[in-house]
């Protein structure tokens, strides 16, 4: 059981970071790097970005979301308050985050609007990201604490 929970613990971590480092990506280096480029070139580059970006984001939230459930089942058993309030505040979070990656990488002309303010959105997501590693560094401790 020992090597399904270390490859459980390294698929939350690795997803983590992918999706939390194309987030970092996007917003402080691609976003404002094309800003010097003309219309058609900066839709020519987003699109070609566009299918590549929705596999690496939906990958992640899939593996955060399958090595998040399994993680809960083992640790879920051994939890006190506030450990409860604080899980549930994290995983509302990562709901937002999820949503909002998910909205700004649709091909659907449905969020083309919501996708216009994608600087925005990607703010929010970094944001909200960092408020949820924190929230999760807190739960660690409340774990060992136990």
């Amino acid at each position: 059981m020992t090597a399904v929970n270390l490859l459980m613990r390294w698929l939350h971590i690795f997803s983590v970071i992918a999706a939390v480092g194309a987030t970092v990506f996007l917003r402080l280096v691609l976003i404002p790097s094309m800003a010097d480029i003309q219309d058609e070139a900066r839709a020519q580059l987003m699109k070609s970005l566009a299918g590549r970006l929705r596999k690496l984001i939906h990958g992640a939230i899939g593996g955060i979301l399958l090595s998040g459930l399994y993680n809960t089942h083992l640790l879920w058993k051994t939890s006190v308050a506030p450990y409860g309030i604080v899980y549930t505040i994290k995983v509302m979070l990562a709901l937002v985050v999820f949503l909002i990656a998910i909205f700004l990488t649709s091909s659907r002309p449905k969020w083309a609007a919501f996708q216009a303010n994608r600087k925005k959105w990607l703010g929010v997501n970094l944001a909200l990201a960092a408020l949820i590693v924190a929230l999760s560094a807190l739960l660690r401790m409340l774990h060992q604490a136990l």
